[in-house]
């Protein structure tokens, strides 16, 4: 049974074998192949669990806290029980960064994984979250999607 992943923030990256999406069809000035045009931050046009797995790279700190609850929400919600939220941020834990590193290319938000912890387990209802190490995932297609090792990134799974 072929599973249902959804690749969002894709940006300029295209994946077979996910549903990739981003907000806008445009990026500097290029338009990009996309699967579906959707902003993170408003309802998502999937169903209650149906969902396997949402993959999201260096895109979570672009959004607004408002924004991210939503998105966090509607993650749970699509999400199958066992489903798997792999993220991609910048985390404040990162010591050897310096903060106009981790604040760089249009980031509004940086995370630690306290924080996390709090609002995804406690406010949501995530299951579980885990800090892995990159390609290091329980679903074997988000491989290819882990694309900054060494670049200022923590890898979370978040599980349902």
């Amino acid at each position: 049974m072929r599973k249902t992943l959804l690749h969002l923030g894709s940006g300029g990256l295209y994946y077979d074998g996910f549903i990739n999406s981003d907000k806008t069809l445009v990026w500097k000035g290029k338009k990009r192949k996309l699967d579906l045009i959707m902003d993170a931050g408003q309802i998502w046009p999937y169903k209650d669990k149906s969902v396997d797995g949402i993959v999201s790279m260096h895109m979570a700190q672009q959004l607004s806290w408002r924004e991210l609850v939503v998105a966090f929400r509607e993650a749970y919600r699509v999400l199958k029980p066992g489903g798997v939220l792999r993220m991609g941020v910048p985390m404040v834990e990162m010591m050897d960064k310096d903060l106009d590193y981790l604040l760089g290319w249009n980031n509004i938000n940086l995370f630690s994984f306290d924080l996390l912890e709090r609002v995804l387990i406690e406010r949501i209802g995530f299951r579980s979250i885990e800090n892995c190490d990159y390609q290091q995932t329980a679903i074997e297609e988000f491989k290819q999607i882990d694309n900054r090792r060494n670049r200022g990134t923590w890898y979370l799974e978040i599980r349902k």
